[in-house]
C-alpha cells in the first residue's frame, strides 16, 4: 500500500478540525429538551417498496441512504425471502448481479463467487464481523435474519480481511416493542424435508423487549435417496432494554444455538457426476442392464451421521448524546463469542472413475501413440455401449474440527457539521481472538490400483452395490494423516475511520476512509505418529510457527446528485488480506492486496418504487489462492495453491421496480471478465453475460383478491470448469414459480423449483465432480401471524 497516504489523510483531518473550531456552535440542549433519537445502526424497513430497499448498514457500518454511498450495494429484503420460500439465507444470493454458484455443498454450504472472487459463507452481521463458525457444516438459515445486503468490491477500511469481491451483511431480527408472533410451517417433496419456525417478539416492560426464534427441520434434504437425515435446530433468544430520558441508550444480549445432524449416505446423487469427454456439459447417465431405468452417477456408497454444535453469545451497549461540534454522537460497544465442534465421520475421496465392461474388464481405448490402454472417464464417453458399470476406488476419511472465536468491537458515530460541511463520521476499533483445530485422517482401500475388483471399488451407477465397507477398510488398513491439518490461534487488532462529508443539502458527498490491521497467528501441525497411537490430537512442537501481518487500507469516493432521485458515484478502494497458511512444504503463502476503480449511477424514483444501480468497474487482486483437488493418496479434498494476480473488469446492473400496484420486479445483469496472468478464466466465473429475474403479482380486488403468483429465472453464463481451463460449462437456465393466497393474518403458498426439470451442469469442482440443479421440487409454506 502507498505509505504516504496516512500522512495525507492526517493532514485532511487536521484541516477539518481547524475548520470546525471556527464553525458557529449552539448550546447543548438540556435533558428535559433532549429529543427521542433513532439508532444509527438500525435499518428502516418501512421505506421498502416490494423488493426495493433504499437503506444500507453494511456499506458504512451505520444505516445510510444508498444514494449517499459511493459503491454498488444490493439489499435482498424479507419480502424476497418470503416469496422465494427461503430456508437457507444463501438461497436469495443468486438474485443479485455478479453472484455465481461455484460449487454445490450440503444445505447452506454452497460456494459462491462475487464479481469473480470467492465468498465463503456470510461473515458479517449487523455491520460487524460475525464470529459464528460452522466447523465445515452448514450453520445458517433464514429464520433469524430480516434481509441480507451485498456490498460489492473491497471493504478493507470497514471490515479488514474480506473477499475482494465484496461482503454479505446479514441483518438480524431484533426485539420489537410491538407484540407480534408468527408461525411458519414448510414441507418439500422429492428433496424431502419438514420445517417449523416460531418467531415471537414484544415488550416485557415499557422499556424492555424480547425476541425468540425457534426453527427445526428434518428430512432427507439434499440427499433424496435412502433414509439419510438432515436435521437442523436453530434457536435465538434476544433481549433489549432502552434507557434515558429520550431513550437514547440501550443494552442488549443475544444467544444463539445451532445443531446439525447430517448424513451423506448415498451422497448427492441428484447433482453429481463425472466429466463426459464427448459431451462435457453432461453428467454421465449409464444404461446398466441390471436396472430397468438409467441411474445417475453416484459419488458415495455409504456414510455415517455427522454432528455439529455451535453456540454463540453477544452483548452490547449503545448510547447517543449531544456532543462536540454541536453534533449527535453514538457509541456502540459489542462483545461476541462463539464455539463450535463438529465432525464428518466418514467422508470419501474418490479416484477417477473407470468404465467396466459386462465381463468385468476395464474398457479400453486407443491413445495418441496407437496403443490400446485402459480407459477412464476422460477418454470413455458416458454413453459408450461397451460400458456396463463405472467404478472408483476410494479413500475413507474422518474429519474432526473445533472452532472458537471472540471479539470486542467499538464504533463511535458522529453526525455533525464543520462550517458548511456535514459529516457522518464512523470511528471503529476491534480486538479479536480465535482458535481453530482441524484433523483430517484417512485410510486407503486395499489394492487401490485394482479398480475392476469389486472388493476394492464401488459402483458409480449402482447404489445397491456393497463394494467395500467402511468398517472393513478401517480394520485392515493403516490410519494416515492428511497433509493439511493442525491447530491455529490468532489475535488481531484493527482501528479505522470512514467519513461521509456532504454539502449543498447532500447534493455532493465525499467519502474518505482508512484502516490499520494487525494480525498475529500461531500454528502447528499434528504429530501424526503420536496422534494415531494415542487416539488424540497431539501438536508437533517442532512445526510451530508464528506469522505477523499488518497493513493500511484506504477508500476514496465521490457522489453527485444532478437531479432528484439520481446520483452518480465513483470510488477507489483497497483491501488487505493477510495469509497465514502455507503450502505442503511449509512455505508461507504471500499476503494479498487488492484495489477497485468503479463508477456508476443510482436511481431512487417514483417514491421508492424504482430503485436501481448500474456500474462499471476494474479490480485487481495480487497473490491469489485457488482451491484444487487434493490427490486421494493425500486424503483427497481441496487444497489451496497460488494462482498469481486476478484481474476482473466488467459492468453490472440491479433493479427493483413496482410499475403498478401489486406488481414487483427484481432484475440483475452482469457481464464480467476475470482472468489470471496467464489469461485463464477462474473456475465458476461466467465468461459471458449472466442474469436473473424475479417477479410477483398480487391481486387486491375482485374474486381473486389475496391471490399472488410469481416466479424466477436464473441464467448461468459459460464458465471454466477447472482452474486450467481444460473444459468449459455451457450456458444453463433454471426456472422457478410460486402461487399463493394471503389474508391479513395468514398465507399459504407453493413454490416450484426447477420447473422445467433442467439438468444442465451449473457448477464444478473439476472434471471429477460436476453439479446440476435438483430435480423439480415442490415446497409448501404456511404462515400465521397474530
Amino acid at each position: 500500500m502507498t505509505s504516504k497516504r496516512p500522512l495525507l489523510l492526517l493532514a485532511a483531518l487536521l484541516a477539518a478540525e481547524l475548520s470546525a473550531q471556527t464553525a458557529p456552535t449552539s448550546p447543548t440542549p438540556t435533558a428535559a429538551e433532549e429529543p427521542v433519537v433513532l439508532s444509527p445502526f438500525l435499518i428502516r424497513s418501512e421505506r421498502d417498496r416490494g423488493y426495493g430497499a433504499t437503506t444500507s448498514l453494511g456499506a458504512s457500518r451505520v444505516a445510510l441512504d444508498m444514494s449517499n454511498i459511493p459503491a454498488s450495494v444490493v439489499s435482498l429484503n424479507e419480502q424476497l425471502f418470503a416469496d422465494i420460500g427461503a430456508v437457507d439465507a444463501l438461497e436469495v444470493l443468486p438474485y443479485a448481479s455478479g453472484v455465481q454458484r461455484v460449487s454445490n455443498g450440503a444445505p447452506g454450504q454452497e460456494a459462491f463467487s462475487l464479481r469473480g472472487f470467492a465468498i465463503t459463507g456470510l461473515r458479517i452481521r449487523d455491520g460487524l464481523p460475525e464470529v459464528i463458525e460452522g466447523v465445515d457444516q452448514p450453520y445458517d438459515e433464514s429464520s433469524v435474519y430480516e434481509r441480507v445486503e451485498i456490498l460489492k468490491g473491497p471493504a478493507g477500511t470497514l471490515y479488514g480481511t474480506t473477499s475482494m469481491g465484496g461482503i454479505v451483511n446479514k441483518i438480524s431480527k431484533w426485539p420489537r416493542f410491538k407484540t407480534r408472533h408468527q408461525i411458519e410451517l414448510q414441507a418439500q417433496s422429492y428433496d424431502e424435508f419438514y420445517r417449523a419456525m416460531v418467531d415471537s417478539t414484544g415488550p416485557l416492560t415499557e422499556n424492555t423487549a424480547y425476541r425468540a426464534v425457534i426453527s427445526e427441520r428434518t428430512g432427507t434434504r439434499y440427499y433424496a435417496k435412502g433414509d439419510a437425515p438432515n436435521d437442523f435446530t436453530n434457536l435465538l433468544l434476544a433481549f433489549t432494554h432502552r434507557f434515558g430520558r429520550g431513550r437514547q441508550g440501550k443494552v442488549w444480549t443475544r444467544l444463539q444455538y445451532l445443531r446439525v445432524e447430517l448424513d451423506t449416505e448415498a451422497g448427492p446423487q441428484y447433482a453429481t457426476g463425472y466429466l463426459d469427454p464427448l459431451q462435457p456439459t453432461r453428467v454421465p447417465v449409464v444404461s446398466n442392464p441390471k436396472f430397468a431405468v438409467p441411474v445417475d452417477a453416484n459419488l458415495y456408497p455409504e456414510d455415517d451421521v455427522s454432528i455439529a454444535n455451535v453456540r454463540a453469545a453477544e452483548a452490547g451497549y449503545e448510547q447517543t448524546w449531544a456532543g462536540p461540534l454541536s453534533g449527535q454522537w453514538t457509541l456502540r460497544v459489542v462483545g461476541r463469542y462463539s464455539k463450535g465442534r463438529g465432525d464428518k465421520s466418514p467422508s470419501f475421496a474418490a479416484a477417477r472413475p473407470v468404465p467396466i465392461a459386462a465381463n468385468g474388464a476395464i474398457v479400453t481405448y486407443v491413445n495418441a501413440a496407437g496403443k490400446v490402454v485402459n480407459g477412464d472417464s476422460r477418454y470413455i464417453g458416458a454413453d459408450d455401449p461397451r460400458v456396463a458399470d463405472w467404478r472408483a476406488t476410494m479413500t475413507v476419511r474422518d474429519f474432526a474440527g473445533f472452532n472458537s472465536g471472540g471479539g470486542a468491537f467499538v464504533d463511535l458515530v458522529g453526525d455533525f457539521a464543520t462550517g458548511f460541511l456535514k459529516h457522518k463520521l464512523v470511528l471503529n476499533a476491534q480486538l479479536t481472538k480465535s482458535a481453530r483445530e482441524r484433523a483430517f485422517y484417512f485410510w486407503d482401500v486395499p489394492n487401490a490400483a485394482n479398480t475392476s475388483a469389486l472388493a476394492n471399488s464401488f459402483s458409480m451407477v449402482n447404489p445397491d452395490y456393497a463394494g467395500f465397507s467402511v468398517a472393513q477398510v478401517k480394520a485392515t488398513m493403516p490410519m494416515k494423516f492428511n497433509a493439511f491439518n493442525g491447530h491455529t490461534e490468532s489475535k488481531g487488532f484493527a482501528a479505522g475511520f470512514q467519513d461521509n462529508i456532504s454539502l449543498w443539502d447532500e447534493r455532493l458527498v465525499g467519502v474518505v476512509g482508512a484502516r490499520f490491521d494487525n494480525v498475529r497467528a500461531t500454528s502447528s501441525a499434528f504429530d501424526a505418529t503420536r496422534s494415531i497411537a494415542e487416539r488424540r490430537f497431539v501438536k508437533d512442537a517442532a512445526s510451530e510457527r508464528t506469522v505477523s501481518n499488518h497493513d493500511w487500507t484506504f477508500k476514496y469516493g465521490l457522489v453527485g446528485k444532478p437531479l432528484p432521485g439520481v446520483s452518480v458515484f465513483a470510488q477507489l478502494a483497497e483491501t488487505y488480506i493477510p495469509i497465514n497458511s502455507a503450502d505442503a512444504t511449509g512455505r508461507k503463502h504471500p499476503n494479498q492486496d487488492g484495489e477497485i476503480q468503479e463508477v456508476g449511477v443510482k436511481l431512487d424514483l417514483l417514491g421508492n418504487r424504482l430503485v436501481a444501480t448500474a456500474s462499471v468497474f476494474k479490480m485487481e487482486l495480487t497473490n491469489v489462492l485457488i482451491s484444487v483437488p487434493n490427490p486421494p493418496e493425500l486424503g483427497g479434498g481441496m487444497v489451496t495453491v497460488p494462482a498469481g494476480t486476478q484481474n476482473t473488469d466488467g459492468w453490472e446492473m440491479d433493479l427493483a421496480y413496482e410499475p403498478v400496484k401489486g406488481l414487483n420486479l427484481l432484475l440483475a445483469y452482469s457481464d464480467i471478465t476475470s482472468t489470471n496472468e496467464a489469461g485463464n478464466s477462474f473456475r465458476g466465473v461466467a465468461i459471458d453475460p449472466t442474469w436473473s429475474a424475479f417477479a410477483k403479482y398480487r391481486f387486491d380486488r375482485g374474486p381473486l383478491a389475496g391471490v399472488f403468483v410469481g416466479g424466477g429465472w436464473k441464467h448461468y453464463g459459460r464458465s471454466a470448469g477447472d482452474p486450467t481451463n481444460t473444459f468449459y460449462l455451457d450456458r444453463a437456465n433454471t426456472f422457478d414459480a410460486f402461487v399463493g393466497y394471503g389474508r391479513p393474518r395468514w398465507s399459504v403458498q407453493v413454490n416450484v423449483y426447477n420447473v422445467t426439470n433442467a439438468d444442465d451442469v451449473i457448477s464444478t469442482v473439476g472434471d471429477t465432480a460436476m453439479f446440476r440443479p435438483l430435480e423439480r421440487m415442490y415446497r409448501m409454506t404456511f404462515r400465521y401471524t397474530f
